[in-house]
């Protein structure tokens, strides 16, 4: 209950200052909807650099997917959405709440409880922070989209800490003036219930409200324990929102969103099949204990904007309460032991809160100056616990380094950060422009750990411990942009990026120098061309970037001994990534019918710097010149929708949906490659003016590839599954 009543708290106080005046993106409307004149012709505006421009403005490589194609494509989470981003990779070590986004192979060293590699972004604030789910987007967040933007490249200018190979934006919808109503009821075939309801109701001509929430609960699954037949991948996800928005269509407005969200879901033991004692990728055999997470999270943004008519202010300020409990897991059974006279379970947790606040005020338009000025600060402390318990007998070398498991830790994490960031633009003559957009952060962590023992024969006991790091960067970023014409925009843009350092969350005793690891920095260079074009009747969009990043004090996941399962952090020295991204989409009048489609297709390869080495179960491993992980040689993928009426007021929807990937390794030891994968989704339906019908299937041919390898465990993509969904709206 402590959570509760702190949130509840602190949300009242931030409510308090924000609805004392009267959102934050306009949008550019858009057109009437026309067959052939939605798609590719509509002029999509994004926040790239922080204000609503469109995408062709931006001197950036931008993906931008709106709700009504996630709904197509059956994108339920970060899992789905990142197969359809270029240059995205998913890391993860089983459950959800440990998944990672990797843009442009930046992040391949991640801990539990370390700093993301992508910027995480919730309508313009950054949301990021803690180990439960702090790295990447839990299903809340994906509740009641507008649209979902990935900026890709170096982002550390405007958008600051983390953005390394990027930022992504998940934008909500809004409190709007008109009444609206959306429901949704989902199943498929896991057994899993999916429902969600939202209203829109305006109180006046300036102020509503929005409300709504969600419930998905799967009584079935893929992963069963042997012994007692018991399925073990079981979830149950439920939130509720509620927003008000004062001054909608006026200069002045504010909004300010509360919400609260449960998630239940199996943990890591039992996700992962253990290659020396689980005998197929979906059985558990053995397990002591099935570990499970539970995470309860409560949350507040608000907004406030004043228009001037040439320029806007923005104040943003946003609260996270969060607290994540993983029931003991089978450790013993990760370790790939399994004998009579071995105990060992493994429980987890942690307490997560965090403040922020973000002001910006900036210039409209795309007039000859443009400029932009920025200021926001963020304070989190993340306490932890890991209580490793169990019964360990006999004598020997292998018995004592099991022993020497049975301990408690404790750790809290205080970290403020705070910023002050801007943008200029020129245009030098009507068709081409610079930019110069720059910040400078300051980081401060402190990091206070204990151990106890809990085994009589060792001593293996750390007293109360502290640490401390300050670091402070100046991010500069400049580009270029010349129209080249009506239809065709290029660009050249440099910029930089800044992954804060920390501190390893289970120091060892021997390595206290390797507990805090330092910040990483990187420096991209991007060239690219956007541009439209037309065929007859159909209409297309295209988008090209190709870019080299130098990576300095990378951080990288490695074991410090043979004797010590845990993972550490630290830094191994630098490199150098490169790689291409195309995307093209476009709009074609078809049989009566319009076909909506789209394909991205990109590669990366990175090299190590000489001199770089890494510390690899004990031994130091010589990196010079050997790839980087979390590159790919390529991905691709290829949607398709279309459209076509099939009696009055009715229409056929029929979507295929293809993505693959090959190459590139997982670790820095290049033990561990990176599978291929081929997935291919299929949907159909139909839909008329206030609902929509649609069947799903994913993962047609049921293709199965482990997306990451973790100590011997391997952790697998979801297997095929059918669903039948029913959407209202009005």
């Amino acid at each position: 209950m402590g959570l509760e009543r702190r949130g509840v708290t602190r949300i009242g106080v931030l409510a308090g200052m924000l609805l004392s005046s009267p959102v934050l993106a306009q949008e550019r409307p858009k057109p009437a909807a026309d067959p052939v004149a939605t798609g590719p012709s509509e002029d999509i505006l994004v926040q790239a650099r922080r204000r609503s421009e469109s995408i062709e403005d931006v001197p950036a490589s931008v993906s931008v997917l709106d709700s009504s194609d996630m709904e197509r494509l059956a994108v339920r989470d970060v899992v789905d959405y990142t197969r359809l981003t270029p240059g995205a990779i998913l890391i993860g070590s089983g459950p959800k709440y440990l998944n990672d986004i990797a843009l442009r192979g930046q992040g391949g060293g991640r801990l539990g409880f370390s700093e993301s590699s992508t910027g995480i972004y919730r309508d313009g604030i950054y949301v990021a922070g803690g180990g439960f789910g702090g790295r990447s987007y839990s299903q809340i967040d994906f509740y009641d989209i507008d649209r979902v933007e990935v900026y890709r490249g170096p982002q550390g200018a405007l958008y600051g800490r983390n953005a390394v190979g990027g930022a992504v934006n998940v934008i909500s919808r809004q409190p709007q003036a008109d009444t609206e109503f959306r429901a949704k009821l989902g199943y498929d075939s896991v057994d899993k219930l999916d429902t969600q309801l939202t209203v829109n109701v305006p109180l006046s001509d300036t102020v509503a409200i929005r409300a709504g929430g969600f419930y998905s609960k799967q009584t079935g699954g893929f992963y069963t324990d042997q012994v007692t037949g018991r399925v073990i991948d079981n979830t149950l996800d439920w939130g509720v929102r509620g927003a008000i928005g004062t001054g909608i269509g006026t200069d002045t407005s504010a909004r300010l969103t509360i919400e609260y969200s449960r998630s239940e879901a199996p943990g890591f033991t039992s996700l992962g099949r253990n290659r020396t004692l689980d005998p197929d990728i979906f059985v558990r055999t053995g397990l002591d204990s099935i570990d499970r997470v539970t995470i309860d999270q409560a949350q507040a943004i608000g907004e406030f904007r004043h228009d001037f008519g040439s320029s806007e202010l923005t104040i943003l300020a946003d609260y996270k309460g969060r607290k994540g409990d993983r029931s003991p897991a089978d450790f013993d059974h990760y370790l790939g032991i399994r004998l009579p006279n071995v105990l060992l379970l493994d429980a987890q947790g942690e307490k997560f809160e965090r403040y922020g606040t973000e002001a910006r005020w900036g210039s409209k338009g795309d007039g000859p100056l443009t400029w932009l000025g920025g200021a926001d600060f963020l304070t989190y402390v993340s306490r932890i616990y890991s209580n490793r318990t169990g019964t360990v007998t006999g004598t020997g070398a292998t018995v004592t380094s099991l022993r020497r498991q049975l301990r408690l830790q404790q750790s809290t994490e205080n970290v403020s950060s705070y910023s002050a960031y801007g943008q200029v633009g020129f245009k030098l003559t009507p068709t081409l422009t610079a930019s110069l957009e720059s910040r400078f952060q300051v980081d401060s962590k402190q990091f206070a750990f204990q151990q106890i023992d809990l085994d009589a024969t060792t001593n293996d006991t750390i007293p109360l411990t502290r640490f401390s790091r300050n670091w402070s960067r100046f991010l500069p970023t400049g580009s270029l942009t010349w129209k080249a014409s009506d239809r065709l925009t290029l660009y050249g843009r440099v910029a930089t990026g800044y992954r804060a350092g920390g501190f390893n969350q289970a120091p060892a005793i021997g390595f206290f120098d390797r507990v805090p690891y330092d910040p990483e920095d990187v420096t991209s260079g991007e060239v690219g061309a956007k541009g439209s074009f037309r065929i007859g009747a159909a209409r297309f969009r295209s988008q090209l970037a190709l870019y080299m990043s130098w990576t300095r004090n990378v951080q990288q996941t490695t074991t410090l001994s043979t004797t010590n399962p845990a993972f550490t952090l630290e830094n191994v020295g630098g490199n150098r990534i490169y790689g291409a991204e195309f995307e093209l989409s476009g709009t074609v009048p078809l049989a009566g019918g319009r076909l909506s489609g789209s394909a991205n297709v990109s590669g990366s390869r990175g090299t190590w710097s000489d001199g770089s080495s890494i510390l690899s179960n004990g031994a130091v491993l010589d990196l010079s010149g050997k790839q980087t992980p979390r590159t790919r040689d390529y991905i691709f993928n290829v949607n398709g929708m279309y459209d076509h009426p099939l009696v009055r007021g009715i229409d056929l929807m029929l979507t295929a949906s293809y993505q693959t990937a090959a190459g590139g390794w997982d670790d820095a030891t290049l033990t561990r490659k990176s599978q291929n994968y081929s997935i291919l989704d299929l949907s159909a339906g139909v839909r008329g003016r206030n609902w929509k019908l649609l069947g799903s299937v994913k993962n047609v041919t049921n293709d199965l590839y482990y997306i990451v390898s973790v100590g011997g465990n391997d952790y697998y993509n979801t297997p095929r599954t059918y669903s039948a969904t029913l959407s209202l709206e009005w």
